[in-house]
């Protein structure tokens, strides 16, 4: 979502990695290869669209670095490669320029001196420095809070369906509690955002149709399964290519990440959202909380020029107003929601979106009009049909008298 360049890094150890993002960290993000497979670097180069590939050579493996080097080059020439290393060696510098290394930098150099030096080898115009999802993919859009809760999957479901009614459209339920979206909309999750990422290679139109949720709208979903799991079951290379396999399936993507913690995850997932949408209640403790994950996004240099903000269960004869809130986190304002107790509740509990329970409800009606500010689509409300809670009701009878 921002201009910051990527940068892959085929390193050998942390002291490398952590000099190239310190170094760099105003300009851009140190990508790391989770292996240094030329087929892994180019699928990786091509999912960030990256302006440079960082090569650290060893004494004792720099020939077959070197090799790797050269078939990264022979496949896209005009990605700039620069060899790093501890120490200056004749042989690996000779071999390194050979095969077509662009230069030769020694860990540990001024972050000055780095920074010349990729200002001054980055192509201009060439495909590998586009955005990832500037070849026709897919936008995403995320939607954040600090808090978890039901507030942030009840947006990011109900947008989500919004957008479906005009493009195809995926939901990632990331948030904690995990699963809540699936529960919402009465499916039987049995393929997850972890499976996903285990299967990279396999995923497809087919395996998208028989593997992800689908919803009855066409909408489909894909959530963080039950089970325990951690980030250590897939690396940072694994998430950025699965969000652009992704992009080129769907249309649009909405990710739901309330209430996730502080975590390298999570600014991966941040990272590769086009627009975001931090949601916060109209009261102290919500305003407290995501006054402080915004702060660790400004201390992260995470860049906010496509983030609004959303003010929950708002009541405009309470203060503080919107307005003001928005102004205290130097955000502009999307939009507000109402409270809609009564018809939040039919939803969670009927398997139903509140645009087929209660499509006239404000909150209905204010998730339109987002998605239309967001999309620039043209949605247009379903028919009002017979009351929300006369439906609602029917619904829950059927539902427990199956029990």
């Amino acid at each position: 979502m921002n201009e910051r360049q990527s940068y892959i890094a085929v390193t050998q150890g942390a002291e490398c990695q952590h000099w190239l993002e310190q170094s760099l960290a105003d300009v851009g993000e140190i990508v790391p290869a989770d292996t240094p497979s030329i087929e892994r670097i180019l699928q990786l180069a091509d999912a960030v669209g990256a302006a440079a590939v960082f090569v650290e050579l060893s004494p004792a493996g720099y020939r077959q670095e070197t090799s790797m080097i050269e078939g990264l080059i022979a496949a896209k020439p005009y990605l700039p490669v620069l060899v790093v290393s501890r120490t200056v060696d004749q042989d690996m510098l000779l071999a390194s320029m050979r095969v077509g290394a662009r230069d030769f930098i020694t860990i540990g150099t001024r972050a000055s001196d780095l920074l010349a030096v990729v200002k001054r080898l980055a192509p201009k115009n060439s495909a590998s420095i586009l955005p990832a999802n500037s070849n026709g993919g897919g936008r995403i859009t995320g939607v954040l809070s600090a808090r978890p809760g039901s507030d942030a999957p009840m947006l990011a479901m109900h947008l989500a369906l919004a957008i479906q009614e005009s493009k195809p459209t995926l939901l990632l339920d990331l948030g904690v509690p995990h699963g809540d979206i699936t529960l919402f909309l009465g499916l039987t999750a049995s393929y997850s955002f972890i499976d996903a990422v285990r299967s990279l290679r396999r995923i497809d139109s087919t395996l998208i149709q028989t593997g992800f949720g689908s919803h009855k709208s066409g909408l489909s979903v894909l959530s963080m399964p039950d089970e325990p799991w951690s980030s250590g079951q897939f690396t940072s290379a694994d998430v950025y290519v699965l969000l652009r396999t992704l992009r080129q399936h769907f249309a649009h993507i909405v990710i739901n990440m309330g209430g996730m913690a502080r975590s390298e995850f999570l600014m991966l997932l941040l990272k590769n959202v086009d627009q975001l949408i931090l949601l916060v209640e109209q009261s102290v403790p919500s305003c407290r909380q995501n006054l402080q994950l915004l702060k660790h996004l400004r201390d992260e240099k995470f860049d906010l020029k496509q983030t609004g903000l959303v003010v929950d269960r708002y009541l405009s004869q309470m203060p503080p107003d919107a307005e003001s809130i928005a102004q205290s986190f130097g955000l502009p304002l999307l939009g507000t929601l109402p409270p809609s107790g009564m018809a939040r509740l039919a939803t969670m509990n009927s398997g139903e979106s509140m645009f087929e329970l209660a499509p006239g409800d404000a909150y209905a009606v204010s998730i339109r009009q987002l998605a239309r500010s967001l999309t620039g689509a043209s949605m247009q409300p379903a028919g009002m049909g017979q009351g929300w809670w006369h439906r609602f009701k029917d619904v829950l009878s059927a539902r427990w008298m199956k029990a």
